[in-house]
């Protein structure tokens, strides 16, 4: 027997030891929600100068007071930045959401403009003049050249309200839910009931355990953490059948070999193929986190974690859970 099976209560140990810190993490310390589930301010700045993302973080902490903070500030492109940041706990209703919002944006554009751009103010003077001298009959041509850009230009502004949110946040469970009893339904009548419970399992398994590391590392969960979610399912599910399909094809050519060795034999002759494809894959999104820009690094970094979580559970939990399950269930039809 091969050392996956040989050692498969030390791999399921691992498993259940990383599935029971997620939900302890998920229950104690629950998620840093974006403002696309809690609801909050979400502004996109042009900076047209050279600008370090911690030193913005330091003038929005700042801009914000002591009892807030942003969820996430990161850059969208060269001379782009979003900033997020969620409402003030006491606020009840949606004008006092409005003006808290106002208020807080008007601080850190302020903040900015005194930051990145302080001859804002002096540039606004010589716009005006530049405009009374082009009445007075100046060429307007070389006045605009006397004319001074924004340094900070406020580009976008979205408000979410937390109700929007936390439909947001049902409707992802309810597409993750319902992704799984898909799932199950279809390796059930593609396989066995054995093999689908057994492929949710897993598919359980990478799910739980890539939630509980953002519970952990209090990264922030947003709407492009749900679509990595759902392609980590898809991908997830593709390694574990691959092996059930192998499973299906020894069981029934098997004569004398126990479940456990049908279950090795699989897990062997699959593994090449399981490694071949999770690398090309990591290189292809690997690529796309080192050279993405931040709002592509988000979705790819939850895909990243969720293929060697998924290639885990299909290769080390998926073969010796299908052989456990069949040989405690030989066992017991025995006993009765």
């Amino acid at each position: 027997m091969s050392f996956i099976l040989k050692n498969k209560w030390v791999f399921m140990g691992i498993s259940i030891v990383l599935m029971i810190v997620s939900v302890v993490s998920l229950l104690t310390r629950g998620f840093n929600l974006d403002t696309d589930f809690a609801g909050g301010i979400a502004v996109t700045y042009e900076i047209k100068a050279d600008f370090d993302v911690a030193d913005v973080e330091n003038i929005v902490s700042n801009a914000l007071g002591a009892d807030q903070k942003a969820s996430s500030v990161q850059r969208s492109n060269d001379n782009e930045v979003v900033i997020k940041f969620g409402y003030d706990n006491s606020l009840e209703n949606d004008e006092a959401r409005s003006d808290f919002a106002l208020s807080k944006v008007s601080a850190i554009t302020t903040s900015l403009v005194e930051k990145y751009d302080p001859n804002g103010a002096a540039a606004v003077e010589e716009d005006a003049a530049a405009v009374e001298e082009t009445a007075e009959g100046e060429n307007p041509e070389e006045n605009a050249e006397e004319v001074k850009e924004a340094v900070v230009t406020l580009k976008n502004q979205d408000i979410i309200s937390p109700s929007t949110g936390q439909e947001l946040a049902r409707s992802a469970f309810w597409m993750s839910l319902l992704a799984c009893i898909a799932i199950l339904l279809y390796v059930t009548f593609r396989f066995e009931f054995v093999s689908g419970v057994v492929a949710v399992v897993c598919l359980v398994h990478d799910v739980l355990i890539l939630l509980g590391i953002y519970s952990v590392a209090g990264w922030s969960v947003d709407t492009n953490f749900i679509a990595a979610i759902l392609t980590v399912l898809g991908y997830s599910i593709n390694n574990t059948i691959v092996i059930m399909d192998r499973i299906r094809e020894n069981t029934r050519h098997a004569r004398k070999e126990s479940y456990a060795e049908i279950a090795d034999n699989s897990v062997n002759q699959t593994i090449g193929r399981s490694i071949n494809t999770t690398i090309t894959t990591l290189l292809t999104i690997g690529m796309v986190y080192i050279l993405g820009v931040t709002s592509i690094k988000a979705f790819a970094l939850p895909i990243i974690i969720g293929i060697l979580i998924g290639f885990y559970s299909s290769v080390f939990v998926a073969g010796s859970l299908w052989a456990t399950w069949r040989d405690s269930a030989v066992k017991a039809k025995k006993k009765a």
